[in-house]
């Protein structure tokens, strides 16, 4: 065995602990991202982290005048090995001319295009009613 065995080995260990690392800092980033898109009601930001852009049936303009005030993540789960993030959030938003704070509860499917090395929102934009 050769003397700076031990010296490679623990390298070896930490490159693969980095790309793990990068890995979570990526997901971090993408749902941050997103986050602040929504709570500043950047929809067309916001629509560009979905795999597919908004749908006919997700008009965009239906959400103007929607101001949200929080966006909290009640729970996430990851599936590994299969690249797949499963989130829970609570968004609190004041419909256009009222002042009555609303709440809902939004599920989120997040999936990992390998191609692209991102995290893309699988579900639609939260509705917003």
């Amino acid at each position: 065995m050769p003397k700076n065995f031990p010296i490679l080995a623990l390298a070896m260990a930490l490159l693969t602990g980095c790309s793990h690392d990068i890995g979570l800092m990526r997901q971090d980033e993408t749902l941050t991202g997103y986050e602040s898109a929504i709570r500043w009601g950047l929809w067309e930001k916001a629509a560009s982290y979905q795999v597919r852009r908004p749908r006919p049936e997700q008009r965009l303009d239906r959400l103007k005048g929607y101001k949200v005030t929080g966006y909290h993540v009640r729970y996430r789960h990851a599936e590994e090995p299969s690249a797949l993030l499963f989130q829970t959030v609570e968004i609190r938003y004041l419909r256009p001319e009222e002042l009555t704070e609303r709440s809902m509860v939004e599920e989120e499917m997040w999936r990992y295009d390998n191609d692209n090395e991102c995290w893309m929102l699988e579900t639609d934009l939260p509705h917003l009613h």
